[in-house]
């Protein structure tokens, strides 16, 4: 019997970097990586090149009528595929997951709507009539790999209840920040662009309910509404929202599927899909945006400081106190027979990781504030601010006496 031939060792690099790419710490750790990356890029002496490279027009944006920098490109477009990695979990979650039914998905809904309020209250409050108030948008937002990613590295006996209550309230986190996105710091808005990109959206939903059109549709519709969105002002990164959601599932025609066949069908797409946010997608978004170069920023100014402080105080205070107090108060109100789903020395945890945020708040940063001293304060918010989180996180998750059961 002839001995079959050795795998190609370009074929088992491959391989390893998909495996690799799998999971949620392969998320946060890249995310981190080329945060550090950033930083050093933009704060290097004597060097102006992090600037130059992402503020620079590429010929591409010319011959299709854009004005997308660089780093426009990877906002506006290559994260579509972020985002519809998030649409890909949302429907699973929806199909087979915590948010199928609404006694299950009640508590972490409730708990990210009231992450959402109270931060955005605490950080107008702080900002009330001051330069940069319109950004009360930015500590709402939990950032959904990046907070599983940070639950993996600081909790690694976490159980798996623990990390789909984080996700869902995550998503249901991302769903209310990307409507306050699009519906708040959209300007200039043309409306015929947005008529054309809101119908083809439509007829992605129609196709993929009734499944009118041939499975690379829902693709070539989200590439004519993501060019339509662009054009009308609105933040077309989250059409992949809408494709994720709206991908037909490949089963034989006229056949019912079942509800294994409904869940393999986006986690078989999640699975190929992760391995390229992972390593490329959130990498090159955080290589893009975090480089904050200090000198000269004006970030020592008080208006700077006071958004910087606005944003730690607002995702740090604001995320656990919403988070912490929604779940406390379901329970509560609820009654002796109501199941929390998580015991509430998790509740904490995960309400310090719901500060963990970075894609969808650095979108609304740039949005929300005009280039400057209070972009860079509002981003090095962001940054203290999910550093903070994860080591609340780990200070109480290590205070468990017995964390491989309580967590």
């Amino acid at each position: 019997m002839p001995t079959p031939p050795p795998p190609s060792p370009t074929r088992s690099t491959a391989s390893r970097l998909v495996a690799l790419g799998r999971g949620d710490r392969a998320g946060g750790i890249g995310l981190a990586g080329a945060t550090l990356v950033a930083l050093v890029w933009a704060n290097w002496p004597g060097s102006l090149s992090y600037q130059t490279a992402w503020g620079s027009i590429p010929r591409l944006s010319t011959w299709l009528g854009l004005h997308l920098t660089w780093r426009g490109w990877v906002n506006d477009a290559l994260m579509v595929g972020f985002f519809a990695l998030v649409g890909l979990e949302i429907r699973r979650e929806m199909t087979v997951g915590e948010l199928r039914s609404w006694r299950r998905s009640a508590t972490p809904i409730l708990a990210a709507a009231a992450g959402m309020l109270v931060p955005a209250l605490l950080y107008l409050a702080i900002l009330h009539g001051q330069a940069g108030s319109r950004g009360w948008g930015i500590p709402m937002a939990t950032d959904v790999a990046f907070a599983l990613g940070a639950l993996a590295l600081v909790v690694p006996g976490a159980s798996p209840r623990t990390r789909v209550f984080l996700m869902t309230l995550a998503v249901a986190d991302d769903i209310g920040s990307v409507i306050v996105l699009v519906c708040f710091y959209s300007q200039h808005v043309s409306v015929g662009a947005l008529v054309l990109g809101l119908l083809c959206l439509a007829l992605m939903g129609v196709s993929a309910w009734r499944g009118w059109l041939p499975p690379s549709a829902p693709l070539v519709l989200g590439a004519a509404t993501w060019w339509a969105f662009v054009h009308a002002g609105v933040e077309p990164a989250v059409v992949g929202v809408a494709v994720g959601l709206c991908l037909p599932e490949r089963l034989p025609r006229g056949s019912r599927p079942t509800p294994r066949q409904l869940e393999r069908g986006p986690r078989h797409r999640e699975q190929q899909l992760e391995p390229w946010v992972n390593l490329l997608i959130l990498p090159v978004f955080a290589l893009a945006n975090a480089g904050l170069r200090l000198a000269g920023s004006g970030i020592g100014t008080s208006a700077a400081l006071t958004v910087l402080v606005a944003v730690v105080i607002a995702r740090v205070v604001g995320k656990l106190a919403g988070i912490t107090g929604a779940t406390t108060a379901v329970t509560r109100l609820a009654g002796p027979g109501y199941d929390p789903r998580l015991p509430a020395r998790q509740h904490v945890v995960v309400g310090a990781l719901g500060s963990v945020g970075f894609t969808v708040p650095l979108l609304i940063i740039q949005a929300a504030l005009p280039p400057g001293s209070l972009t860079v304060a509002a981003t090095a918010g962001l940054l203290i601010g999910t550093v903070l989180g994860i080591a609340v996180a780990a200070l109480v998750a290590r205070s468990a006496r017995r964390p491989a059961r309580l967590l």
